[in-house]
């Protein structure tokens, strides 16, 4: 089953009160991609996952959310079962596929919307200009419509479109659609940018 908005509030709630049941670790989870455009209602088509970019520890550090903590995905599969989700509807691919979360501006992490789920769970969505940055990325370096799709519900103005796109040619060099980049501006409407990225 796909996730909309009032099944991925179920889940995680889920998620907060099996972690509290056990008392043992706390998780303070950042995500991105479909499930954070949902839970900020930007975006109203359901997702199949939620995707685990990082770890928060409580000091506000951040570490890379893959392999996940044993007892996190065992309370996750707990929640697939009773709400029949797809086994791996937590989880931290994301992580694993992002070169390196320390190349992310402080202003990603500054502006993460923080929600509480129990004691015992705490999630920080990445808001919509970190989203931008991250779908930006995504559109440039893997072939998937989601991402462009999701990037004109972003609706970034062309400031924010050229910010994004400058970031990720400085910090990810290799882009295995980095050709697709004068497309992809045209699909945001913000085609008259395409010069200033050519050369």
């Amino acid at each position: 089953m796909e996730l909309s908005q009032q099944n991925l509030t179920e889940a995680l709630q889920l998620l907060g009160n099996l972690l509290a049941a056990r008392r043992g670790e706390e998780f303070w989870l950042v995500v991105c991609g479909g499930s954070a455009l949902l839970a900020q209602q930007i975006v109203s088509r359901s997702t199949h996952d939620v995707d685990v970019l990082a770890l928060r520890d409580w000091n506000g550090g951040v570490d890379g959310a893959y392999p996940m903590p044993e007892n996190l995905m065992k309370a996750a599969s707990q929640v697939a079962d009773e709400l029949k989700l797809d086994g791996n509807w937590l989880n931290s691919a994301s992580s694993f596929h992002f070169p390196d979360l320390h190349l992310l501006p402080a202003s990603f992490w500054q502006e993460l919307e923080t929600r509480e789920y129990g004691d015992y769970l705490k999630i920080s969505f990445v808001t919509r200009s970190g989203q931008i940055q991250l779908k930006t990325y995504a559109a440039l370096n893997r072939a998937e419509p989601r991402d462009l799709n999701d990037l004109r519900a972003l609706a970034p103005t062309s400031a924010e479109t050229e910010t994004a796109v400058r970031w990720v040619l400085d910090k990810m060099p290799v882009l295995s659609q980095r050709a697709k980049l004068p497309e992809i501006l045209t699909h945001l409407g913000h085609a008259h940018l395409i010069p200033t990225f050519q050369g």
